[in-house]
């Protein structure tokens, strides 16, 4: 084997190291905002319960209209910046095996996961907010 050869076959390996490397930033990345939906979707969750009780408490609750709304709000930002983590990791995925990464499952791991925790938090919010209108 020449050393133009041995060049080509040690670059070739290399760029296919840094599509994985690549691919694993960005699996890191979705699960990272998978995080911070989860956290969005607590926090906003806690708030409309913690103000829907205190509206049982007291015969006025007016105060928590905005609070309740606050928490609703939060739930939906969770939803929404998860759903453009996905679509963002996909458009990744696509481009790294257009360059040659290979696809090496049809069913990757934190999409799965992602897209559970979308289906919960989009059940969350439709749980509280119809369950606000009655």
């Amino acid at each position: 084997m020449n050393h133009k050869s041995q060049q080509a076959e040690t670059i070739r390996r290399l760029s296919g190291l840094a599509l994985n490397r690549t691919m694993y930033s960005s699996e890191r990345s979705l699960m990272a905002w998978m995080r911070t939906s989860v956290s969005l979707y607590t926090f906003g969750f806690t708030i409309t319960k913690f103000m829907d009780y205190l509206g049982k408490q007291e015969d006025d609750a007016g105060f928590s209209q905005g609070l309740e709304r606050l928490g609703l709000a939060l739930i939906l930002i969770g939803i929404i910046s998860l759903v453009l983590a996905i679509i963002e990791h996909l458009n990744r995925v696509q481009t790294m095996n257009r360059l040659g990464l290979g696809d090496p499952s049809r069913l990757h791991l934190p999409t799965v996961g992602a897209a559970l925790l979308l289906a919960i938090g989009i059940t969350t919010l439709l749980g509280l907010a119809l369950g606000q209108s009655t």
